[in-house]
């Protein structure tokens, strides 16, 4: 305590009075130590970046198994546009998806060797997803995330879960679920996929 406080405290204050300073000390020192509440946590979203048709697409972590580059793929003849083809993953053949149709981008020749392939598991299914590039791994809150904009093709906003802008830039956050609820998915068209 410097000299002028222990003078105050000596004898300057009216015994009320160093009640009080040392009341307020006492309070100042117990704010000091206080550790700050933690920030509204909410829901966070643990995300992986990835570039398709030069686009930036983002997919949740807790659907995706693994990343593959310079992955080697098997052609299936008579197969729906947005089926690249077959990956042997450790001796599983695993369907690969060329998301382009699907979202609205058009069909895109895909080399028989993908860049970069995304293995989701969902269920105990596994699916992979052929894409150009994968980027960084984001995490960010829920809250941050806007709904696809309403000029955005209803085929295609149905699959964009929400936009999060990055870099100045849009990160299209996919709706996994409703991507694999996809009739296409199945074999079947759209127009074909009424139940029988």
């Amino acid at each position: 305590m410097s000299k002028m406080n222990e003078k105050e405290l000596d004898g300057e204050f009216a015994p009320s009075d160093r009640e009080d300073f040392r009341a307020l000390l006492k309070e100042r020192a117990r704010i000091l130590s206080e550790v700050p509440a933690a920030e509204d946590s909410g829901e966070k979203i643990a995300a992986l970046s990835f570039q398709l048709a030069g686009e930036t697409y983002g997919i949740e972590l807790k659907y995706l198994a693994e990343t593959r580059r310079s992955t080697p793929l098997r052609r299936l003849p008579g197969v729906l546009p947005h089926l690249a083809g077959a990956m042997n993953l450790r001796g599983e053949l695993i369907p690969v998806v060329d998301l382009g149709p699907i979202l609205g981008l058009g069909r895109r020749e895909i080399p028989a060797t993908v860049a970069a392939v995304l293995v989701l598991s969902v269920d105990g299914s596994k699916l992979a997803l052929a894409v150009d590039q994968f980027k960084d791994i984001l995490t960010f809150a829920a809250k941050e995330l806007q709904p696809p904009p309403v000029s955005l093709e209803p085929e295609r906003a149905i699959f964009i879960r929400g936009e999060y802008l990055i870099d100045g830039g849009l990160l299209n956050l996919l709706a996994v679920e409703k991507i694999l609820a996809d009739p296409r998915l199945s074999g079947q068209n759209r127009d074909e996929a009424e139940p029988l």
